[in-house]
């Protein structure tokens, strides 16, 4: 589980590999409090839709061999989960597209790629986790260009873009096959 985690959070993360909301991650501009109440209602969201729709999946479609509608399902359970969590902890919180896109497509890669319904709902979680890491690196980085940045000069979109694809080169160039050993217990 521990080599899931390091696996979705640092080599292959969801925001960097599989482009789970990588214009929103640079266009997201809200506070930190704001910011950390949308991260735990996707959370929330995103684990019990996985949860769940995993069970559906395995109890429903794979036996009649439908499985091809897991999207269809998917989405259905997790409008409801996400209209449930608003009811109970977004009172009065305005819900931004982000908050329903990245949990949504952090379902479909769990489901996707979990072989069990721990491990969806594992990568669902970290996938969400590592697309507000990155909100947070890039909210680092827009408040350091702005800092030196003049009216005339780069514009911060670029910027930021540019430190996407170093972190990406930066990323794939380092070799972590020693690291997958490690955590798969084979370098003792």
């Amino acid at each position: 589980m521990i080599a899931t985690l390091a696996y979705y959070i640092i080599s292959a993360s969801a925001v960097l590999f599989y482009g789970i909301g990588i214009n929103k991650s640079i266009s997201y501009r809200t506070a930190f409090s704001s910011a950390l109440l949308a991260c735990i209602k996707a959370l929330l969201s995103a684990s019990a839709t996985t949860a769940v729709s995993y069970l559906l999946l395995s109890w429903l479609l794979v036996p009649v061999h439908l499985c091809e509608l897991f999207p269809f399902i998917a989405t259905l359970v997790f409008i409801l989960f996400t209209s449930l969590i608003e009811i109970f902890v977004g009172i009065g919180v305005r819900q931004s597209p982000a908050e329903f896109s990245i949990p949504l497509l952090a379902v479909f890669l769990g489901l996707n790629e979990g072989i069990g319904i721990g491990y969806a709902v594992v990568i669902s979680c970290v996938s969400i986790l590592s697309f507000y890491c990155m909100v947070v690196l890039f909210h680092c980085v827009r408040e350091r260009v702005s800092f030196y940045s003049t009216e005339s000069g780069i514009k911060t979109y670029c910027v930021l873009l540019l430190c996407l694809a170093i972190i990406m080169t930066a990323i794939c160039g380092f070799n972590i096959s020693w690291f997958n050993l490690y955590l798969g217990g084979g370098a003792q």
